[in-house]
């Protein structure tokens, strides 16, 4: 049985997404092991409406916005995974709000039992400045992760020059910017990143 690892870019643009495109490279990674499928899903190319708190999943009913939007096929896709890498831009130091509605809904699978226990995360973020709220915002990921039964880890390369997550910033010296594709450290985090969470999802879901 081969090993899913899905990519979820929570940026609300469609195009030129610097976290999508760090999301990338960490597919890419995860492809290049035998027997491992990836898919890149992209929140924007889908219908996600706001959590109303009704409460009706913690009384395990269908939350009536499910008939409204696509999030049971997201929520399927996740589930069906065993890896899930979450891409997402800093807003105001957190996920961006089409990010945030996908974790309040994924409430859902929680109830039932945490139905997205166990996947493997790996976390990527982007932000416009150099301390722009990277941190703070992987921090709301791994919190949602961990609140959904899911095992988090980083990626493991050089301790000095290489992190657990793929991160960067667009602001470059002198107050000038810079372009994703030309962080080199970022993209070599985020490659860290896919085989990182690619090789524990395998050694955790092997039959």
């Amino acid at each position: 049985m081969g090993i899913k690892v899905l990519g979820i870019s929570g940026s609300p643009k469609k195009e030129k997404s610097s976290s999508e495109f760090l999301l990338t490279k960490a597919l890419d990674a995860a492809k290049a092991f035998a027997g491992v499928d990836t898919e890149l899903l992209r929140l924007a190319d889908y219908e996600l409406l706001p959590c109303t708190g009704c409460d009706n999943c913690v009384r395990q009913k269908p939350c009536p916005e499910d008939a409204k939007d696509d999030i049971p096929k997201i929520l399927d896709k996740m589930e069906e995974s065993d890896a899930i890498i979450f891409a997402s831009p800093s807003y105001f130091a957190t996920v961006p709000g089409i990010l945030k509605n996908l974790i309040d809904r994924s409430r859902t699978r929680k109830m039932l039992d945490h139905r997205l226990r166990d996947k493997i995360v790996g976390i990527i973020v982007a932000a416009g400045l150099r301390h722009g709220g990277q941190e703070p915002t992987a921090g709301a990921i791994i919190n949602y992760a961990l609140a959904q039964g899911m095992i988090v880890t980083g990626g493991i390369g050089n301790p000095v020059t290489e992190a657990w997550a793929g991160m960067t910033g667009l602001q470059s010296e002198g107050f000038t910017w810079r372009g994703t594709p030309k962080d080199e450290i970022a993209i070599r985090n985020s490659q860290l990143v896919g085989e990182r969470v690619t090789s524990l999802a395998m050694k955790f879901h092997k039959d």
